[in-house]
């Protein structure tokens, strides 16, 4: 029977009249993998195929959880917010022939389904981080990704995700800073501005922008947890279109800026003309991730 949870839009007091978190609660309720959202412009597919270039660091996870879970017999491994199921996949390379239980759980039932045929032995749960269903110290390790960004009670969230760890389990949080997590490398200082608006923009329609920082303070004062650090990861896109092929979903915040006065139309027009003509092509249109950033920690025994 499908259980069901607290959503995520009765803890929040933020983000009332939308962007990226709130189109998150307004899929779910929807039953759909579709997010959209009128204040911030998106519209995206999220169960659609494009190039992630996060994957190294995705894999650097698999593989530091499971040397974390080698020496356990029949480890249970959850990915909280696990979208399509990917990263429970690269644990399960990272893990080899050993046997161990996968477990993913996300708001998104859509997702779950492309989840389920992506690993059949997993078992996906549609549930909320805020409400896990699950009981006490049951997991020997914790995962998530991109998640605490749209979650305005993150410490809520972090309680709840070690409240469900045993005693030593490793956890592993892939979070961003909204506000400085992409840098344009360009001597086109237009570029350069509009870039900057974009940015700023694209942290005010998260719940939570500066995630990594936040949470990694929250996970050095908290009394169940122990060996907190930080690595980083950073990788480019040479050219603006390598992520998702076209710059469609650029151009949709882009949008709103020009309707809400903050980004004249010609610099929209010039920034998404460079982005797959002359800057581009010469090297003038170079994108670097500054993020996610991999937070490690344990829960104490």
């Amino acid at each position: 029977m499908k259980r069901d949870f607290p959503s995520m839009a009765e803890e929040s007091t933020s983000d009332p009249q939308g962007g990226y978190s709130a189109a998150y609660r307004k899929a779910a309720a929807a039953g759909t993998a579709i997010l959209s959202d009128s204040r911030s412009g998106m519209k995206i597919d999220h169960t659609m195929s494009y190039n992630d270039p996060t994957i190294p660091l995705r894999k650097r996870i698999a593989a530091r959880i499971a040397k974390s879970v080698q020496d356990i017999e029949n480890p249970k491994c959850i990915d909280v917010a696990c979208s399509m199921g990917k990263d429970l996949g690269y644990l399960k390379e990272a893990l080899g022939t050993k046997p161990a239980q996968f477990f993913g759980i996300d708001l998104l039932e859509a997702q779950l389904v492309k989840a389920r045929e992506n690993l059949p032995e997993a078992k996906f749960t549609q549930g909320d981080v805020l409400a896990l269903p699950y009981g006490d110290a049951e997991f020997d390790s914790v995962q998530t990704s991109r998640l605490l960004v749209h979650i305005p009670d993150f410490r809520k969230a972090i309680d709840e995700m070690i409240r469900i760890m045993k005693p030593g389990a490793i956890g592993v949080f892939s979070e961003g800073e909204m506000d400085q997590g992409m840098l344009l490398l360009t001597s086109d200082d237009r570029l350069r501005s509009v870039h900057q608006k974009k940015t700023e923009f694209t942290a005010k329609m998260c719940a939570n922008p500066r995630a990594a920082s936040s949470s990694y303070k929250y996970l050095l004062s908290h009394a169940d947890v122990e060996d907190v650090t930080m690595e980083a990861f950073t990788n480019f896109l040479f050219k603006p279109t390598e992520m998702f092929g076209t710059m469609d979903y650029d151009a949709q915040g882009l949008k709103k800026l020009v309707e809400n006065g903050t980004l004249a139309q010609d610099d929209m027009d010039y920034y998404l003309a460079e982005a797959t003509g002359r800057s581009a092509n010469e090297g003038n249109f170079v994108q670097q991730f500054c993020g996610p950033i991999e937070i490690i920690f344990r829960k104490k025994k």
